[in-house]
Parts: C-alpha cells; sequence; structure tokens
C-alpha cells in the first residue's frame, strides 16, 4: 500500500445542497489536509475535474438525471487512475451496480446517510 500523501482533494457531485454539506462535515475530522470542491450539476464537476486533481470522487447515483457511472465515464479523461470512488445513492439495482464494478467501483453505500458512515467509506476508500 503506498503511503497517504499528507493533503486530499475531494470532488463530491451531487444535486442535494444538503449531502454536499454532508460530505463537507464528513472529511472534517481526518488527520491531513482535505480540500473539498463540490458541484451541483454536471457541468460544474467537469470545470472542477478539467482543473484539479482529485485523490477522491464521492458521487452521487443519480445526478440531474444522468447515472454515476456515466458521469464517471466522461469525467475519468480528466481523473487520475488511481482515483477512489465512493458512490451513494437511495436506491441502486443489480444492473446498476454492475456498471459500476465493471468500471472497478465497489463502495457504493446507501441513503440515508450519517457523516460517520460516510466518514468511514471515505476513510477507507483513500486507506487511512
Amino acid at each position: 500500500m503506498s503511503p497517504v500523501p499528507d493533503y486530499f482533494n475531494v470532488l463530491a457531485v451531487d444535486d442535494d445542497a444538503l449531502i454536499l454539506r454532508l460530505v463537507e462535515v464528513a472529511c472534517r475530522p481526518f488527520d491531513l489536509k482535505v480540500t473539498m470542491r463540490s458541484a451541483n450539476t454536471v457541468h460544474a464537476a467537469i470545470d472542477l475535474a478539467k482543473k484539479t486533481k482529485f485523490q477522491l470522487l464521492v458521487l452521487d447515483h443519480d445526478v440531474a438525471g444522468i447515472k454515476g457511472w456515466e458521469l464517471y465515464d466522461y469525467l475519468k479523461q480528466w481523473l487520475d487512475p488511481k482515483v477512489q470512488i465512493v458512490v451513494y445513492s437511495g436506491s441502486v439495482d443489480a444492473n446498476a451496480a454492475a456498471k459500476y464494478k465493471e468500471r472497478g467501483i465497489d463502495n457504493i453505500l446507501k441513503k440515508p446517510l450519517s457523516a460517520n458512515t460516510l466518514g468511514f467509506w471515505i476513510r477507507k476508500a483513500i486507506g487511512i
């Protein structure tokens, strides 16, 4: 396992402002510098992905009518190939879960989420 950097850039994508705030709260207690950027639209996510190297992508399964795997497929051209990904949703069926798995995305969480639960999965994804 490679060492964890002393900083971490996180991109959270959701069209729900409360969930974006929850991601921010979940990232706070880490013993490293976390810079969180949030996007509530697909276009905002693309703009941020083009400008910043993110180590973690926290992604809603359904953002403004686009499925999370579709957004990931588009964003990955700007993402580090080693980016860690956490997806969450109110419901992910077997077909959707398979689409994430095909892309190497195994961290799929079910809403409702607490900051503690989300924080646990974020720490697991980044290896701390």
